[in-house]
Formats: structure tokens, sequence, C-alpha cells
């Protein structure tokens, strides 16, 4: 019998960590973090990761792994999180990146890794040089997968089609249970913004200032917030301003998700509203 592997997903703010707390209490269960940003040490706050006091006594699997001059991918995190659940019984996994959490579920195309120093130099290049460069296969709309189909390219000599249509590589052999939470949008938003307060009152400009010092180069700069805090900490604007720039940011970013959770999630079960018997059946 296939291990039951419990999937709560949602967009930024929508409840889905205390939701997946729920549920953890009650199976007995224990918490894994499918977050692209709360798997890196700093930002604490400013990522919304849960705090001990939070945790209910709970055991919670890969928050803060990852030092902050790393770069973690997909790959890194699933084979990462496939190894966990598989000594956790009855395991209950959380997050909002998308990508994380079907390459978890579905595998992934068995794309050869990729030199650092080809890495490197696709992700230092102007977007215009990035097109300029893609001579082989589709491309992609967004930067983001412009650069990584050059990386492969550049890498291999093949496009990443090739490697698309191969088998994927399977990470975990489980039964999973998916539920996603989608708040109506002026809910969300309201949550958005409370949050922001909460994460102010808590001191997030300071911690920023903290996460400066140890001079960052990895993944954990890409965080919303960090580019606009450094903004008003460099005084390029006025801290009100930084604040509606991380609002605006989030809740794009918010709309984002929700639109891949209904169009790449569809097997998942959509909740707008937090209720256990959704998730847990006698």
């Amino acid at each position: 019998m296939k291990k039951e592997v419990i999937i709560i997903a949602g967009p930024t703010a929508s409840g889905k960590s205390g939701f997946a707390l729920d549920v953890a209490e009650k199976l007995n269960g224990e918490i894994v973090n499918a977050d692209a940003f709360q798997v890196y040490k700093g930002l604490k706050i400013l990522t919304a990761r849960p705090l001990e006091s939070e945790m209910r006594g709970i055991p919670h699997h890969l928050y803060g792994y990852v030092d902050n001059f790393t770069q973690e991918d997909v790959a890194g995190w699933v084979q990462k999180a496939a190894d966990t659940i598989s000594t956790i019984e009855r395991p209950v996994v959380v997050g909002g990146t998308g990508f994380y959490l079907s390459v978890l579920m579905e595998g992934m195309s068995p794309i050869p890794d990729i030199p650092a120093e080809i890495r490197e130099k696709v992700r230092q290049m102007p977007s215009h040089e990035v097109m300029t460069n893609l001579t082989k296969g589709e491309v992609p709309r967004d930067i983001q997968r412009q650069r990584r189909a050059l990386e492969v390219l550049l890498a291999t000599g093949r496009p990443i089609e090739y490697f698309q249509k191969l088998p994927k590589k399977q990470f975990l052999d489980a039964d999973f249970k998916s539920f996603v939470l989608l708040p109506p949008r002026e809910e969300l938003y309201k949550r958005i913004e409370a949050r922001l307060i909460q994460m102010l009152q808590a001191n997030v400009v300071a911690e920023v200032e903290e996460l400066l010092k140890s001079k960052p180069s990895g993944g954990v700069l890409k965080a919303i917030g960090v580019k606009e805090l450094i903004d008003f900490i460099e005084k390029k604007c006025d801290l009100p301003t930084a604040l509606n720039n991380i609002l605006l940011a989030t809740r794009h970013y918010a709309k984002r998700q929700t639109t891949w959770f209904r169009h790449q999630m569809p097997e998942a079960k959509i909740l707008e509203a937090i209720n256990l018997n959704d998730v847990i059946t006698k």
C-alpha cells in the first residue's frame, strides 16, 4: 500500500500554513515545507516562516536549510523532500511554490545538471542577448524560462524540449491527496495587508538590514520585499513607498499563484474556506 501524502497548497497569505498545522495535529503528522523562499536561513519574518511558538510541537522539515549564498533549485528541493517524506508516517506538505509540488507529484524531465559556470554566464546575460543565443527549439515567453532553455542548450547542445519529451524521473511513489486553499480575492488581499503590517511590527526592516551585512548572493535575494526594503534602507524611497511596492508585488504574485493552481493542479480539491472535514475523512 502506497504512503498517503497530503498536499496543502495556495497563494501567499491564504492561511495554508495554519491549516496544514491543524491537519498535521489532527493526524499526528509532520510538516514538510514546499515554499521556495522559506528554505533559506535568512528572512524569517519577510518570508513568513513559522515561528517555534507556532509549531505546536509538531515536527517541521525543510525550513531554513539553505544558506544565503546558495541558490536552491527544484531538483535539490524535491530530492530532499522525497527523502524526508519517506521517513515520516503521516506527511503534510505545505507551500505555495507550484513547480515544486508538481515535480514532487509528477516527476521531472531528465535534464542533465548544468555546470555552475554556464548557469552564472546565462544569469549575467541581458535579456536580449539570451534571446539571440536561443538558436534551437521553441522560445519560451518569460525571461526565466528563456534563461533555463539557454542553460540547457549551452550545456548539452540540445533544446530543452528534447529532454521534456523523455520519460520523467520519479522521486516519490505515493498516493497524493491535494488541496488548494483559494479564499475570495478581497479576503486574500486583506490578509496580505494584515501580514505586511505584522511584518513591520516584527521589525522586518532590521531583518533585511542584518541580511545585507552578510553580503548575500543566493536565491534569498529574490524574495518579495527584499529589493523594496533595500531601496528604503539605501534612501532611494521612503518607507510608505517601499511598503506599497511590496503590497503590489505580493498581490501580483498571489494572482499568478492562483492562476497556476487553478490550471496546473486540476486534480486538487479547491477550498475557499478552511474546513478540516474537507481533508480528514473518518
